[in-house]
């Protein structure tokens, strides 16, 4: 009905034309449609809005007497005169908590209109000559000797055009499939009262829930832990949107910084905000935020951009896999490549040429470290995998745009980065590590050596796809299975608990020698999994009868789970700079600038990680929760905005929690699109 005009034609009394558009069920409903009439002295076209039963709740009716009318009870209320072979454009908004129709037509607004039989949802338009069939009824007689009235006549001919007929859904759960937005509002009313707001950014507590009702997912599933943590750290994610002259921004902490950038703006945690906010439906926030970083110092990058080691383009490409927005993917390129020179400065110099790359340890945001120092130049694993995944985002980016010249060279300088990087794996330890520099007189590179502690970063080259798929390298997970290695009571470590200087450098000073930052926790759980999705090798863990896959992903899970149960203090919901790991105890708890601190994701491993969604770079959507089997009998994740589309998965064991039928279902825009009965990878073609 869209674009073409729609004939309904009736000369029978007894007979209806009908034409009829399903609709995703709503509460809130905005449609229009353009009617022409060949007539105005006969016939009757009724326009009723139904639930998912069939019940009418209001009509708009063109009556044989000429004129608009709305049914609003036992009787119609006149809404204007029409005339034949007339156009009317009709916009009509339905508001069933309100029980309300209202009405313009060309423009002009007609009137409000009381419902004459409350629905709770809008699900069907139906365009129908002549009016409802009533009989028979359930008290009409089986046996019935009368005659109808005109039988045998024959009416004129009525003739109805439609066209142009459109539907909005204004609810809040527009795109939500499965669940509603305002029954997780009761943790948005906790988060905002307990606490004054001290600080107030472009979002206020008050507008809080409404604009995550407009842009964030739902999460629903029985650890409840899990789900106030999903609604606080968007609640939180929130507080960081600032306004500034040139646009939207976001900060790291709220409490002004000496060492920031103009608007408070620190760069250590860009990635982790791009990754996080690539989920947001509304992409205005995320525009503001990446323009203001390359555009917003007088139309040039900001100055301390490149203050802190960075996976930026990485992150640009990460949030084009999700959105799909190519245009806005290539306005940021030049940017890209101009970020990624900006490290040139930092490589070794080889008689082959440019060799791996060095930071110090402050610059890569980790100030006090086991391996290195604040003045000590490095080769650090952290480093080299961002800029590895920074020339492949960009090959791929240039690539799109057509310029294979770009997308060749960068696609060598992250081949050539590979090889070099097979230096930073330590075979003693079965570790990717820091390698520190080894110096001839002359002060020319000789070789490295190895600093000899294993630290959490040794895991990001699983983040970015550089480690190599073999049995050698995933023998560095066994790490997060052990109290000596990584794993700790209140999440993973920064570095292993065995070494002898583990948390030897105090307390207060931004250690990462061994407690627990948010910040790596959230780039390791992000790495394993990619390699529980995209490599295939994996060390035995025991040989218990559960297949050694679902024994890799109780590890992921456990470690998410810690990470849930640390964010709290004082008995609230928490999220601040670093933790001790064995009490859970945050170790700037009571200072003001650890409050709602924004150097981490959380939300984005719910989504990608936990229940599995894969972005893609084609039109596919894969979908691979990580959830192992026998933990939750359901979780489902809905109206998450993918590729112009809106994604729904379910995960329901015993399929009595959704009713959409038992295991795991992935709905598309409202519909079912893949399914399978237990959990496990499903790939659709959008």
């Amino acid at each position: 009905m869209n674009g073409q005009w729609l004939q309904l034609s009736d000369s029978d009394p007894f007979d209806n034309a009908v034409a009829e558009r399903k609709l995703p069920a709503t509460n809130r409903l905005k449609v229009s449609f353009d009617v022409r009439a060949a007539q105005n002295r006969n016939g009757r076209l009724e326009i009723d809005f139904k639930d998912s039963r069939g019940n009418t709740s209001t009509r708009i009716c063109f009556m044989n007497d000429g004129y608009v009318r709305v049914k609003t009870g036992a009787r119609y209320s006149k809404v204007m005169a029409y005339q034949p072979d007339s156009t009317y454009h009709f916009e009509a908004f339905l508001d069933a908590p309100h029980r309300q129709l209202s009405l313009s037509v060309n423009g002009r607004i007609r009137g409000k209109y009381i419902f004459f039989a409350p629905t709770h949802e809008i699900e069907r338009i139906t365009f129908r000559t002549g009016s409802e069939p009533v009989e028979p009824t359930v008290d009409t007689p089986a046996d019935w000797d009368g005659i109808l009235p005109k039988a045998g006549s024959i009416d004129s001919c009525a003739v109805f055009r439609l066209a142009h007929v459109k539907s909005e859904n204004l609810s809040t759960d527009s795109g939500a499939a499965v669940l509603k937005a305002d029954d997780f509002g009761h943790y948005v009313s906790y988060f905002n009262a307990m606490e004054p707001e001290s600080i107030v950014q472009a979002i206020p507590n008050a507008s809080s829930w409404e604009w995550m009702k407009a842009n964030v997912p739902l999460f629903e599933c029985p650890d409840k832990q899990f789900e106030q943590c999903w609604y606080y750290r968007w609640w939180t994610l929130r507080k960081h949107i600032e306004r500034t002259p040139v646009g939207y921004a976001m900060t790291e902490f709220l409490v002004p910084r000496s060492y920031a950038d103009k608007y408070n703006l620190i760069s250590s945690a860009l990635g982790h905000h791009i990754h996080e906010s690539r989920w947001l439906r509304n992409n205005v926030w995320l525009d503001g935020i990446l323009h203001t970083w390359f555009y917003g110092n007088s139309g040039q990058p900001m100055r301390k951009l490149d203050a802190y080691s960075s996976w930026t383009p990485a992150s640009i490409w990460s949030r084009y896999l999700v959105d799909g927005r190519k245009d806005s993917l290539l306005s940021f390129l030049p940017r890209m490549k101009w970020e990624y020179h900006q490290w040139d400065n930092h490589r070794y110099s080889t008689p082959q040429g440019p060799g791996l790359y060095w930071q110090y340890d402050v610059r890569d945001a980790m100030e006090e470290t086991i391996s290195g120092g604040r003045r000590d130049k490095n080769a650090r694993p952290s480093i080299n995998s961002y800029m590895y995944g920074n020339a492949l985002a960009i090959a791929a980016a240039a690539e799109l745009s057509g310029d294979e010249a770009t997308a060749t060279e960068y696609r060598l300088r992250a081949d050539t980065l590979r090889r070099l990087s097979a230096a930073l794996w330590d075979d003693e330890a079965s570790f990717y590590e820091v390698q520190r520099p080894v110096y001839d007189t002359q002060h020319r590179l000789l070789s490295f050596k190895s600093a000899k502690v294993r630290e959490e970063i040794g895991f990001l080259p699983w983040y970015f796809g550089l480690a190599p798929d073999d049995l050698k390298t995933a023998t560095a997970w066994l790490q997060l299975t052990t109290d000596s290695g990584f794993r700790a009571p209140y999440g993973i470590t920064t570095a292993e608990r065995r070494h002898p200087l583990f948390r030897s450098h105090g307390v207060g000073k931004c250690e990462w020698d061994g407690a627990v930052w948010p910040f790596a926790t959230a780039q390791t759980l992000t790495a394993m999994a990619n390699w529980l999705n995209d490599y295939r090798v994996r060390p035995m863990l025991t040989t218990r009868k559960d297949s050694n896959e679902n024994q890799w992903r109780h590890v992921y899970f456990a470690e998410l789970k810690k990470y849930v149960e640390s964010q709290s203090h004082r008995g609230r919901p928490y999220i601040g700079e670093y933790l001790d790991e064995s009490t859970g105890a945050w170790l700037m708890g009571d200072r003001e600038r650890s409050r709602y601190y924004n150097h981490s994701t959380f939300n984005d491993l719910i989504i990608s990680g936990l229940c599995g969604l894969r972005p893609q770079p084609d039109n596919t959507l894969v979908v691979n929760p990580l959830l192992p089997t026998a933990t939750w009998d359901y979780f489902c994740l809905d109206n998450v905005a993918y590729h112009g589309h809106r994604i729904t998965i379910v995960w329901d064991q015993h399929g009595g929690k959704y009713h959409l039928g038992t295991g795991l279902s992935v709905l598309v825009d409202g519909i079912v699109k893949g399914r399978r009965p237990d959990l496990g990878k499903i790939s659709i073609k959008l």
